[in-house]
């Protein structure tokens, strides 16, 4: 009797077993299927990358419609060369223009010429590399030995390793690889250059520097890295404007270790001229923090200083060394990035031609052609805050702008009339109060929605990147004189902006990430100012009607 009770129960129990392997099974091939899709969308991104008259050659990606393709700075060859050959998918050979390069980290971008029917290219976007977790599916593409004469990738797919691996150049002027994305993604010669994407067919990093067993016909060996698209993004501007990327450097070198029962990293050699050294740094002293970012390491101090261009703004934290009772209290300090020389240039005959530069801010603004037209009463107000109370308020409503000090207002209206109020007593505005409300009205993104941002874009061009704290931006040159630049981030939201001031005849930036915000005269910090939150609540009218009209 109970063997006739427990043997159908063994069946029930066994064919629940098959149910469980048959939905796992449908799960695996439906994943399978999915990661083929993608794997089959993204593909016609992804060329060749060949001199025009020489053999050999890379891999690269189409990041945007327009045709930038990103590539290694190796497989470009030379920072003179100007055309290279590209292979796409679709069996054909085009021909781009070779815009900015980057020796320091081994990247380039370049512009394919224009089809005869004007139609988009197939591309591939640019992701976010700092999502990526060790154990994560990546899959690479590229032309691995020239295998495909019909330029169809060869694809490859393994795991990430590892996260932020800092990978040093060899001597002087070497190529550098501050951000990698360490896997065991099979990436051959060949490979170079081309990229690495994440199961949503994003680009997360362009593969670069590989482990190489000559043993076996110079294959990989199992460890590759591939540069991470977040640092990518923070030089993509400059690349894009047709310029040679810059790297920031401290002009110090740290080192981690232990000492009077501290752990920590400690400066180990300090340049001469070191900025670091205005401040009171020296050797042994305790690096804490960068960019608000506590210091656990010297390899990830390396990583997050090598990921900027040269000129940004930093915060540094440092406890200084004392002979008798161990460190003193943290220092916090701003100043600028020195540049890295590795072979790049600051020659402006290598800046891109107007048409590039065009076409390329067209692609960095593209999420402001979305923004809702202005529904409505248009207009903001801005307050800047000094150190001692003082506060600068700007105020715009429609296209007049005012803007207002303790003892003293400016207002340009939209017909480009104006008066100020000095000392409650209406007058004229001069010649520079009147350039002066022109030129901000005309360049501050902080008082403009997303479709008055897009509308100052209009007849600029790109002219390189910036970077606000650790997020970079894009600066568009704005045409007519005071040196006028508006800032953007890459999502389209306002940065900063550039301007020559006529009253206090001095080149002024403004600059807000969030709550980080600086004020800059000069190329000089001014310490203690910030920039509020814009409230987009349209001010009253009688602010721009002049006293007794």
């Amino acid at each position: 009797m109970r063997a006739r009770i427990e043997w159908p129960c063994t069946l029930i129990f066994a064919a629940s077993i098959g149910v469980v392997h048959g939905q796992d099974l449908a799960r695996v091939r439906a994943a399978e299927r999915e990661r083929v899709a993608v794997m089959a969308r993204v593909a016609p991104a992804v060329c060749s990358v060949m001199p025009l008259d020489a053999p050999g050659g890379g891999s690269g990606v189409v990041i945007d419609a327009h045709g930038f393709v990103v590539t290694n700075f190796h497989c470009v060859g030379k920072p003179d060369v100007k055309r290279m050959k590209i292979g796409l998918p679709d069996g054909r050979l085009y021909q781009a223009d070779v815009l900015g390069v980057d020796p320091g980290s081994d990247l380039a971008v370049l512009l394919l010429d224009p089809r005869d029917d004007n139609a988009p290219w197939p591309f591939a976007p640019l992701g976010d590399s700092d999502r990526l977790l060790a154990g994560e599916a990546v899959f690479a593409m590229g032309n691995p030995f020239l295998l495909a004469s019909d330029f169809t990738p060869t694809t490859t797919y393994g795991v990430v390793s590892a996260t932020h691996r800092y990978q040093p150049g060899q001597g002087n002027k070497a190529l550098v690889y501050p951000d990698c994305i360490q896997v065991d993604v099979p990436i051959n010669p060949g490979n170079s250059g081309g990229p690495l994407f994440d199961l949503r067919g994003e680009v997360v990093g362009i593969n670069g520097r590989i482990s190489i067993s000559n043993q076996r016909g110079r294959v990989n060996v199992g460890v590759g890295f591939a540069i991470a698209s977040n640092q990518i993004r923070n030089f993509l501007p400059d690349l894009m404007a047709g310029r040679f990327a810059e790297h920031g450097t401290l002009d110090l070198n740290a080192w981690f270790m232990e000492r009077d029962g501290r752990r920590g990293v400690f400066a180990q050699s300090i340049f001469d001229d070191s900025r670091v050294t205005d401040f009171g740094m020296r050797l042994g002293d305790e690096i804490t923090r960068f960019c608000d970012i506590e210091v656990k390491s010297a390899n990830q101090l390396a990583t997050l200083v090598g990921v900027l261009p040269a000129e940004t703004w930093v915060s540094l934290g440092f406890r200084p060394l004392q002979d008798d009772s161990g460190f003193g209290a943290e220092k916090l300090v701003e100043f600028r990035l020195r540049r890295l020389d590795t072979g790049s240039s600051r020659e402006e005959d290598r800046i891109a031609s107007d048409d590039h530069r065009k076409v390329a801010l067209g692609a960095l603004a593209r999420p402001l052609d979305r923004a809702p037209a202005p529904d409505g009463a248009d207009g903001a107000t801005l307050a800047i805050t000094g150190p001692d109370g003082a506060t600068v308020r700007l105020a715009r409503l429609g296209e007049h702008l005012r803007i207002d000090t303790d003892s003293l207002a400016l207002v340009l209206r939209d017909d480009d009339g104006g008066f100020a109020i000095e000392g409650g007593i209406a007058r004229d505005l001069s010649d520079e109060e009147r350039a002066k409300l022109a030129r901000v009205r005309r360049c501050n993104p902080f008082l403009r929605g997303a479709h008055g941002r897009r509308s100052m874009l209009e007849g600029a061009l790109l002219d390189g990147g910036v970077m606000i704290g650790t997020r970079p931006a894009f600066r568009a040159r704005l045409p007519g004189d005071g040196e006028l630049e508006v800032w953007l981030f890459h999502d389209g939201s306002a940065a900063g902006c550039r301007y020559r001031d006529p009253v206090q005849k001095a080149l002024i930036e403004l600059r807000r990430d969030g709550a980080h915000a600086r004020v800059v005269k000069d190329g000089e910090l001014a310490v203690g100012w910030t920039i509020g939150a814009t409230d987009f609540t349209a001010p009253a009218p009688a602010l721009f009607t002049r006293p007794g009209s």
